[in-house]
């Protein structure tokens, strides 16, 4: 009938108002939400990453529905150290947007940073899947490959990648790079010259030629690539790093210490300059200005293992004792297979004259590094030092056996007899 016809019509046009109202209301709310995640991206700029925060989360609660505005979240609480905060918001912007490769992408960053490199390695595979010829993704695949200790895989990564783009200098030096990680060492300097002939101003194939060579066994020639690399890239630190190692190993103490410094200028907070430092000073009898870089090291890593042991031995020597024992015991606790740890705690127990903690503590040593002469020749005295001569000579014999000069010497005065 005309009224029936006439009431579906009206019925119609109410529920079309009502998808328009709709439809026109998240427009505006995710209008809204786009102007907050700009204006986050402006305070990010500016260096106020509260402010970023603050305006991100204005644009999620403005629009619920919005993944990007998760992943401007997810990216500022990354950056800030705040791990699980952001794969909280990653998993929610993969619930909103389940086809979106980049999320996955960034969901693998986030659980590498976790260590959750098996979570990884699914989220790069389904990435993968889901954009198989991206360029921009497999790129960045390479570098979450060598944040995950599989230079194998970066580097066939980069095969497919240099197929396509043979003469990509970018790409020719990750390579060489990734190929000096799997130690194909003469690999990479073959890349690195290759670098140079295209582009002779090439400051990181210099660095490249640098590192081979270093980890070669040959620091002059390491020496001459990083003076290349810091001519023509004064800003590079790693370059002047890496520069005061091959002096360093060179035997020029100084001019390590000038590099290593200069180094540390450059980008502070790196705690493996520090720590090479503290090795530089400690080599040129400043066991004061060890201590120092050993300390801030450690207010970067408090779980450096080896910034405590090597403070505990400067201490040692600098006849603070008691700080000593409580490095060597922190170390030991945070790595109770340390050999050298246990060695150097029996060593402290000698100094106070507590030779059966001496031996005990020696004799761990022992059993985590059954063939260290040293850990041998020092229970060997400490055995000596508690009237047990029979152990204390068979100690000295098996040491002297294995090269250790310094038990001969002992043996003839303990042990001849």
């Amino acid at each position: 009938s005309i009224a029936m016809g006439h009431t579906k019509h009206i019925l119609l046009s109410l529920l079309l108002a009502v998808f328009v109202g709709s439809a026109h209301g998240q427009l505006d709310r995710r209008l809204d939400a786009i102007q907050e995640i700009q204006q986050g991206d402006m305070q990010l700029r500016l260096g106020n990453s509260e402010q970023a925060y603050f305006r991100y989360t204005n644009a999620i609660q403005m629009d619920p529905s919005f993944a990007d505005a998760y992943m401007k979240r997810a990216a500022l609480l990354q950056r800030t150290g705040r791990y699980n905060e952001a794969m909280v918001d990653i998993n929610t912007a993969r619930q909103l947007n389940p086809m979106s490769e980049y999320i996955l992408d960034r969901r693998a960053k986030v659980n590498i940073l976790l260590s959750e490199f098996k979570e990884a390695e699914l989220d790069l595979d389904e990435a993968r899947t889901l954009a198989p010829y991206d360029e921009y993704l497999r790129k960045e695949r390479v570098d979450e490959w060598l944040d995950m200790e599989r230079p194998d895989l970066a580097a066939r990564e980069l095969d497919t990648l240099l197929a396509a783009h043979p003469t990509d200098t970018l790409l020719l030096l990750k390579k060489g790079f990734t190929l000096l990680r799997l130690k194909r060492n003469e690999d990479a300097l073959a890349i690195a010259q290759q670098v140079l002939g295209m582009r002779p101003g090439s400051a990181f194939a210099h660095h490249l030629k640098g590192l081979v060579h270093l980890d070669s066994g040959r620091p002059k020639e390491a020496l001459a690539a990083f003076d290349s690399a810091v001519a023509l890239s004064p800003q590079l630190s790693m370059a002047w790093y890496y520069r005061g190692l091959a002096k360093r190993e060179l035997g020029k103490q100084k001019a390590a210490l000038k590099d290593l410094d200069h180094a540390i200028q450059l980008e502070q907070g790196q705690g493996r300059f520090l720590f090479n430092r503290a090795l530089v000073r400690k080599e040129m009898g400043d066991l004061r200005g060890a201590v120092e870089d050993y300390d801030a090291v450690l207010r970067i890593d408090p779980n450096s293992t080896e910034a405590l042991y090597n403070r505990a031995f400067a201490f040692k020597h600098l006849g603070d004792h008691n700080n000593a024992m409580w490095d060597a015991t922190e170390a030991l606790r945070k790595d109770p297979n340390d050999g050298r740890s246990w060695n150097l705690k029996g060593d402290l127990h000698m100094l106070f004259g507590e030779y059966p903690q001496a031996i005990e503590h020696y004799s761990r040593a022992i059993t985590l590094s059954p063939n260290a002469a040293e850990h041998l020749y020092d229970r060997g005295l400490a055995y000596l030092m508690s009237y047990q001569l029979l152990q204390g000579c068979t100690d000295l014999e098996q040491a002297r056996d294995m090269g250790f000069k310094k038990a001969t010497e002992a043996l003839a005065n303990f042990c001849s007899f």
